[in-house]
């Protein structure tokens, strides 16, 4: 059964308090400068080893400037990412970064300076690109492509990245989207599932683990000796 991580886009109160409710949350800082290390280290031993972060690049990452306030933006992503011990990753493209060899070799630099392999690097285009498109820029550049789940299947593989988006943050994840969501979790290993409407979440990952429980196949009963009389060649041994 896949193991699951599901939370939302943001924190609720502290972050132990978040813990009580999530096992994983994805934050972002794009109001300024990430917390200090020490303030982001102090955030990991609050929640233990178990917690799982993600870390989604500043909004001056998402139109691909290539410029010195990205590199430094990204430097102090990656300084957080170390010192919360993220697992994965997230870069968010707007409409303006089109499917283009240009915009490739913008992806290509900018994820070249993100830790790998312990870190799941997961990008989630908006705007003209097509499946397809996506997919492949992915497999090439070494990127985990992030889908809406309520609107598009999962991309091939054994780990999902997905967000369930909320017209305002005020849409609920409707009960079909989550049958739909269990049967493709069926093949995945791992899911880290963002729930943007925060009443959700914990519906959410209540009736996935439900349902793909109901899909794990039966184990037979163990094997039991068959009473009986020994033959003579088990006599003579």
């Amino acid at each position: 059964m896949a193991k699951l991580h599901v939370g939302l886009p943001h924190l609720e109160g502290s972050i132990s308090e978040y813990a009580l409710k999530h096992d994983m949350v994805e934050l972002g800082f794009d109001t300024g400068a990430p917390p200090k290390p020490s303030t982001l280290r102090s955030w990991r031993r609050d929640v233990g080893p178990s917690f799982s972060i993600s870390l989604r690049l500043p909004r001056i990452c998402s139109t691909l400037p290539m410029t010195k306030e990205m590199d430094r933006a990204l430097e102090e992503s990656v300084a957080a990412a170390t010192a919360l011990e993220a697992r994965a990753i997230v870069l968010v493209t707007t409409a303006e970064v089109r499917p283009t060899q240009p915009t490739i070799e913008k992806l290509r630099s900018l994820t070249s300076r993100l830790p790998r392999p312990s870190v799941l690097l997961c990008w989630e285009p908006r705007g003209i690109w097509e499946r397809r498109e996506i997919i492949a820029t992915a497999r090439d550049l070494d990127l985990l492509p992030v889908f809406d789940a309520q609107n598009d299947p999962l991309p091939p593989g054994p780990v999902a990245y997905t967000r369930l988006r909320a017209l305002g943050g005020a849409q609920k994840v409707s009960q079909r989207a989550v049958e739909k969501l269990a049967k493709e979790l069926q093949s995945k290993r791992e899911a880290w599932i963002v729930v943007e409407h925060a009443a959700s979440a914990k519906r959410v990952r209540s009736e996935l683990l439900h349902a793909l429980a109901r899909t794990m196949p039966s184990q037979p009963p163990p094997a039991r000796p068959v009473p009986g009389k020994l033959r003579a060649e088990d006599e003579e041994q």
